[in-house]
């Protein structure tokens, strides 16, 4: 009777077929991964933000990719990438205290006052933000590694993990090693991450990229800033004030129903955005259409960027 050969162990499958490699072996490349982030990294994303920042290796681990993706905190931020030639799935995670603060500074803050800033899901604008760090890191890695044909990192656009798609019912986990990065800025220590398959990471040569080539920079920044501000969409409310009703007769409403405005002449509406009152409207109407006309301003143009970044 011929008996059913034992299944192999995943890991020493892992190890036989190049997806998985020794501590030694992958702490190796990830250190000099890191060397060259701490080198380069700063003068780029001060040369496109015109703020300073300091970035230090801080270690890598070894484990599951999904899993460790999926034990990252609630506030980080997330962009995909791949970089042909090199690797076809590797993930930048960001805290979002780092790219909150960044805003804050850019938007006429100080670094040094900014106090701690606590990480949360960001906001639509601070995730339109996001890629003056995080492209910057997707940046120094494609200069630092051996991949031929000069293509360009195609990146993600970056989400808040708690909106990260769950993986396919027949995904099947890669080996990963995660490159944590510790972040100072003013008075501000925040980190972020890099998660590249073991198997790339195998085959990766890192050399020191050329710093005219690892950096562009940028004329005028506070233009460039504004420019995205103001083309980010944000949803606009308008509030209308109603006659006083008791508690007793709003039970009793019914569809059809009528609720008079408070006003009796010039209908007054509160237009606000991302929780914050920008303008007092009069309300009115255009052809088929209710509009309102703005008659007062709640601030100058840059109070109102920055209520609406906050």
């Amino acid at each position: 009777m011929r008996t059913q050969a034992p299944a192999i162990d995943p890991k020493v499958y892992a190890l036989l077929t190049g997806e998985l490699g020794s501590n030694q072996a992958i702490s190796k490349v990830c250190l000099e991964l890191g060397q060259v982030l701490t080198a380069f990294l700063p003068d780029l994303v001060e040369m496109e933000t015109q703020q300073k920042m300091s970035f230090y290796f801080e270690r890598c681990e070894s484990g599951y990719k999904n899993d460790m993706i999926s034990d990252m905190a609630p506030g980080t931020v997330l962009m995909d990438g791949s970089l042909k030639n090199w690797c076809p799935d590797f993930t930048i995670a960001c805290s979002s205290s780092a790219i909150i603060a960044m805003v804050e500074a850019l938007m006429g803050g100080d670094p040094a006052s900014l106090g701690k800033v606590e990480a949360r899901p960001a906001s639509s604008i601070e995730l339109e933000m996001a890629p003056l760090i995080m492209e910057k890191i997707a940046q120094v890695i494609k200069s630092a590694v051996d991949a031929p044909g000069n293509y360009e990192p195609i990146l993600t656009r970056p989400y808040n993990i708690k909106n990260r798609p769950k993986p396919a019912e027949d995904y099947v986990d890669m080996f990963a090693a995660l490159i944590r990065m510790k972040i100072e800025f003013g008075d501000l220590t925040s980190h972020f991450e890099i998660v590249i398959p073991q198997k790339t990471l195998l085959k990766t040569k890192v050399r020191p990229p050329v710093a005219s080539a690892a950096a562009k920079a940028v004329n005028d920044w506070a233009e460039i800033l504004e420019d995205q501000v103001r083309r980010s969409d944000v949803k606009v409310e308008a509030r209308i004030h109603l006659t006083p009703l008791t508690l007793g007769v709003i039970a009793k409403l019914q569809p059809g129903d009528v609720i008079p405005f408070l006003d009796t002449d010039d209908v007054r509406a509160q237009v606000s955005a991302n929780g914050r009152d920008l303008y007092s409207c009069e309300f009115g109407r255009a052809g088929n259409n209710y509009t309102v006309r703005v008659k007062e301003s709640s601030g100058s143009d840059q109070d109102l960027l920055r209520d609406l970044l906050s």
